[in-house]
Formats: C-alpha cells, structure tokens, sequence
C-alpha cells in the first residue's frame, strides 16, 4: 500500500469506498465546528473483503487507512486502538450505507450474528457523520 491520492489506501478496495465517502468533509465547516473536540476511530471490516478500513476522526479532521484484513490479530483493538468497530459483508455494509436499513433491522442483524460490533456508541457518529454529507 502506498501514499497516494488515496491517502493509504489501496485502490479498488473497500477502504476506498470509505475513504470517498467520508474525506469530503475535511472540507465541510458545519462537520469540522460539531467535531473539533472529539477524537475516535471506527473499524470498518467486511469479511468478505481484503481490506478493512480505519475510519479516524481527530478534532474535526477525518482519515481513512486501509489495513489488510488477512490475520484478525492485524485487526485488534489493542494493535490499531480502535474505539468501535463494526464486522459484516460488503452487501450488508452497502445496505446500511444507503440508509437501506433501520436501527431495528441492524439489531435484528446483530442478534442473528449476521453483524458484529464492538462499542456503539461510537458506531452511532456514522450517521451523523452521514448526515454532514447529505446537508452539503
């Protein structure tokens, strides 16, 4: 993986998706004025795929890495210092993504193991984070 326009990033992967999703608001001043006190990262693993991305957001400032999902210990809460973390298929973080399913659906998903999590209250600042991006 290399520096390059995607940060780093592999191309084609699904952090790649990531990261075009969620970098435009390193220029969205609303996002960078409700964030400028927080600091956390969000895991994004699809099992299906050979990357995870590392969502971080540091006083108002989002980046994005991809991390080789091959060894789970590469992908630990110790090694990468991830705050919340979210595991699933590429399909189901798609269907999500695109507002395509409630917080109901998603628990349901959960408790059917069809989802796995780790820190919530975390994973609930995607929707916000989200939302930035839809008010542009």
């Amino acid at each position: 993986m290399s520096e390059n326009k995607f940060g780093k990033v592999k191309e084609g992967t699904y952090a790649e998706g990531v990261f075009n999703l969620y970098t435009p608001l390193n220029s969205n001043d609303n996002f960078k004025e409700k964030f400028a006190k927080e600091s956390f990262r969000i895991l994004l693993n699809p099992k299906d795929g050979e990357y995870a991305a590392l969502v971080t957001v540091d006083k108002g400032t989002v980046s994005v890495d991809g991390i080789e999902n091959k060894d789970k210990k590469d992908l630990t809460e110790e090694k990468l210092g991830w705050d919340g973390m979210m595991k699933t298929t590429k399909a189901l973080f798609e269907e999500i993504g695109e507002g395509k399913l409630s917080q109901s659906d998603i628990i349901k998903k959960v408790v059917a193991r069809k989802i796995k999590m780790k820190g919530p209250k975390f994973l609930v600042k995607l929707p916000e984070m989200q939302a930035f991006l839809k008010s542009e």
